[in-house]
Order: C-alpha cells, then sequence, then structure tokens
C-alpha cells in the first residue's frame, strides 16, 4: 500500500475537514479528538461531492444534500445505504499521510 503526504497536521482544525486532491481524487480530511479520518469527498448516494461540506456529529457525517450519514471510520452507512469510500491515514512527525487511491483500469 503506498501512502502519500497530504497536509500538515498542525495546520487541520479538529471537527473541520480540509479537502485534499490525490490523483485527481478529492478526499476530505477530518481531524476529530487527535485522530485523523479520510473518507472520499463523493456521497454514494447521488454521487454529490461536498461530503467535506457536511454536519459532524462524533465520528459521523450527514452529507449535506439528503442527510445520509456515514461512519468516518469504515465509510459504513448510519443512515441510508451504500458505503462511502474510506482511506488509512498515517502520520509521520508533522505531516500527514494518506493511503493512495487504487486506480481502476
Amino acid at each position: 500500500m503506498e501512502f502519500v503526504k497530504v497536509a500538515r497536521r498542525s495546520v487541520l482544525r479538529n471537527g473541520y475537514a480540509t479537502l485534499v486532491s490525490v490523483d485527481g481524487e478529492e478526499i476530505a480530511l477530518w481531524p476529530v479528538d487527535g485522530k485523523i479520518y479520510a473518507i472520499n469527498n463523493v456521497c454514494p448516494h447521488q454521487h454529490f461531492s461536498r461530503l467535506h461540506q457536511g454536519a459532524l456529529e462524533g465520528i459521523h457525517l450527514s452529507c449535506p444534500m439528503h442527510g445520509w450519514t456515514f461512519s468516518l471510520e469504515d465509510g459504513h452507512p448510519v443512515t441510508g445505504n451504500g458505503r462511502a469510500k474510506t482511506y488509512q491515514v498515517k502520520i509521520e512527525g508533522d505531516d500527514v499521510l494518506v493511503e493512495r487511491p487504487a486506480r481502476v483500469w
């Protein structure tokens, strides 16, 4: 598994998303209580690409379009169906690294 540096931990704000791009794929970084989660910015419901603007309650993120809610840990739905893509995160010093998205050929 390959990881890519995407941000500095020191500039992320707890409970607020930071949108990054890896190989053309938008990923929202969500720091919550000392842990950083990475989730694809596209809701699996209607492919709405604004999950980073959703409401956060604990580690549950609600899509701002229709309110479907997903776990930041694994992307499983809390309400609605479909699974949001999540990515592994590594911290090296102040660097935040995210798993490189799999390429589909």
